[in-house]
């Protein structure tokens, strides 16, 4: 099994390369970012949870009251694999752990988890033409949380099966 692993960020384009000795064997998988991860316009109050699904369902938890926010929604990214890729090449998609990702604004931070994906599975296959991924997850609100516009980036591995 051959692998390569590169961090893609939520705002950024990424391009995974397979280095490998047999040309004929070489393949590449890109990840291009169509849509960052957007929690959206809310109250702190007491604290608890913005929850954004695969799908771009926006909902809380505890005190936190969701504003209008119409720009709110998972992150999407389009999967696609070089020419000389096999079709329908699998890929395993691995997510952050949680407590390992924060955003921030200045001083004030709030952890993100719960990454969840669609498809569901850890392993996608790529099609001739590529296929889209997309994230959402769970943002931390901790009580009276300072208002401001926080911002961050998440890593996203792709290895090939």
């Amino acid at each position: 099994m051959i692998r390569f692993a590169r961090i893609a960020s939520c705002a950024a384009l990424a391009l995974l390369a397979l280095p490998m000795a047999d040309a004929f064997a070489q393949q590449v998988v890109t990840l291009s970012n169509a849509r960052g991860l957007d929690f959206g316009r809310f109250v702190a109050g007491s604290g608890g949870t913005v929850v954004l699904s695969a799908t771009g369902v926006r909902s809380r938890t505890g005190g936190v009251v969701l504003l209008n926010s119409p720009n709110a929604g998972q992150a999407v990214f389009n999967v696609g694999k070089s020419v000389n890729g096999s079709n329908n090449r699998a890929v395993i998609v691995t997510l952050p752990a949680n407590g390992t990702i924060r955003l921030t604004s200045g001083a004030n931070s709030m952890a993100v988890g719960s990454f969840v994906r669609s498809p569901t599975t850890a392993t996608i296959t790529i099609p001739n033409g590529g296929t889209t991924l997309s994230l959402g997850a769970t943002l931390t609100v901790a009580p009276n949380q300072a208002p401001g516009t926080y911002s961050g980036s998440f890593p996203l591995t792709v290895n090939y099966q």
